[in-house]
C-alpha cells in the first residue's frame, strides 16, 4: 500500500504564522524582530520568518541550566 507523501514544512512564514506557532501576538513577534533577535526575509513590501530562523531563535529562549 502506497502512502502518500506527507507535505513540506512551509519554508517562510509570515508574521501571524509565527506568532501562531508560538502561541505569542503578533507585536510580541514585531517587538522580537525591532530588537534583532528574530531576523526576517523581505520579499517586496511583504516579511517574513525561515522555518530554520524560527527554531534557532526559539533555541535562543531556553534556559542554559535546564540541562
Amino acid at each position: 500500500m502506497n502512502t502518500p507523501p506527507s507535505p513540506q514544512p512551509t519554508l517562510l512564514l509570515n508574521l501571524n504564522e509565527v506568532a501562531n506557532q508560538l502561541r505569542w501576538t503578533r507585536r510580541s513577534v514585531e517587538r522580537q524582530i525591532a530588537e534583532h533577535r528574530l531576523r526576517t526575509v523581505h520579499l517586496g513590501r511583504s516579511v517574513r520568518v525561515e522555518r530554520t530562523e524560527l527554531d534557532r531563535f526559539v533555541a535562543s529562549l531556553r534556559d542554559p541550566d535546564a540541562g
